[in-house]
């Protein structure tokens, strides 16, 4: 068996196995009666079941964000404190529960929808062991979880979250007063107030603390190293420059249109802008395959972006991830322009053909046949290509 099937075995056992064990053993724990005890046992059971079935499903398919899908360990430690979390939460006031939170960290690390269904099942557990548990309070939690996961993931990575996060936990104090001060049969009073107001502020805590050692040790982990190698005034480039202008220019207009395609794509736009500025060196530099691996270890490449650039260059492996098809379909495009231009300055070219010729060629699709590529992201790059029509005359 693979380091890589075992980690997978570990994780897919250990989230069906502690979601079943653990709350019925804190039903005991609770004094809840033989009935009830089988009664959590059996839902968290099939919760905890399907959890493994959803997960390995999304995982399967590359469906989870960012790069959780080689560093799945990272939700099972999340899961595993959420749910540690989730068997202590009777203990204290259900209005004080900080769901959110919790939300946003199991979806970022794996996806939205993940995240929401985890979340949902470990709502469940806790009003269940809880004495006081009532549809309102499993109903507030889980629509502002739902709130807090799909608000977070519409915002983009240059805004400021400041904003999304008050809409979040603003959502979630609304709620909490719809759903345990004003269902309370007695005189509201500001003490109700209270542990909802306590809850929001335990909230935005955790929520900007999750997002800054998300944005800084995983999603933007290595970020000012890839602006440091995109950069057209790093010393690779300007040697790459120096040794052919034609090169290097393919390589900043290869650039450009994988940048514009690779966000509308939701792909790697720093790793697919790196790949497209460094994928002519081996040509220019006359670089065998052992030297490429040298030249990203000497310029400390991020090891997403050294492994994109090997596979690039090797003839034998096939492009998979989409940030490298990207990148072969862009210069393509790229080259046949400056071929076209290069005979005559002033040629009248039909784009739309063009590019249409490029997409739609065999033995380009058949290349791209195993690739991570779907329909939807073939119609997005077919788009933005033939958006980008006054671009091109900087190639003449």
């Amino acid at each position: 068996m693979s380091e890589q099937a075992k980690t997978n075995l570990i994780t897919t056992l250990s989230l069906f196995f502690s979601g079943v064990i653990f709350p019925a053993l804190f039903s005991l724990i609770y004094g809840k009666t033989v009935a009830e005890i089988i009664k959590i046992a059996v839902f968290s059971s099939i919760y905890s079941l399907f959890l493994v079935f959803i997960y390995s499903f999304e995982y399967t398919r590359k469906n989870l964000d960012n790069d959780n899908s080689e560093h799945i360990y990272r939700f099972l430690i999340i899961y595993s404190i959420a749910l540690g979390c989730s068997l202590f939460f009777p203990f204290i006031d259900s209005a004080g529960w900080p769901f959110i939170a919790i939300a946003i960290s199991l979806s970022i690390f794996s996806n939205a929808f993940i995240g929401l269904y985890s979340v949902s099942g470990l709502i469940m557990i806790s009003s269940m062991l809880s004495n006081t548990h009532t549809l309102e309070t499993f109903l507030v939690y889980i629509i502002a979880s739902l709130i807090g996961i799909i608000i977070l993931r519409t915002v983009d990575e240059n805004e400021n979250v400041t904003i999304s996060i008050f809409l979040s936990v603003f959502s979630l104090f609304i709620l909490e007063i719809a759903g345990f001060v004003f269902d309370k049969n007695e005189k509201i009073s500001a003490e109700q107030f209270i542990m909802p107001i306590v809850n929001v502020a335990i909230n935005t805590i955790f929520i900007f603390w999750i997002l800054k050692f998300y944005n800084e040790n995983v999603k933007n982990r290595y970020k000012y190293k890839y602006l440091e190698l995109n950069d057209q005034e790093y010393s690779q480039l300007i040697k790459l420059k120096e040794r052919s202008k034609e090169e290097y220019f393919r390589s900043i207009h290869t650039a450009y249109l994988t940048e514009r395609i690779a966000t509308a794509c939701g792909c790697n736009v720093y790793m697919a802008k790196n790949l497209a500025y460094y994928h002519r060196i081996k040509k220019v530099f006359c670089l065998s395959q052992n030297d490429v691996k040298k030249f990203v270890v000497e310029n400390e490449f991020p090891p997403e972006a050294a492994h994109s650039l090997i596979e690039f260059f090797d003839k034998n492996v096939e492009l998979e991830n989409k940030e490298a098809c990207i990148v072969f379909l862009c210069d393509k495009l790229v080259q046949t322009l400056m071929l076209i231009f290069e005979k005559n300055k002033n040629a009248t070219v039909n784009y739309d053909e063009i590019i249409d010729t490029i997409l739609d060629k065999p033995s380009i699709n058949a290349s791209l046949a195993n690739s991570d590529l779907s329909r939807k992201d073939y119609n997005i790059i077919r788009e933005i290509m033939k958006k980008e029509t006054l671009y091109y005359d900087f190639l003449r």
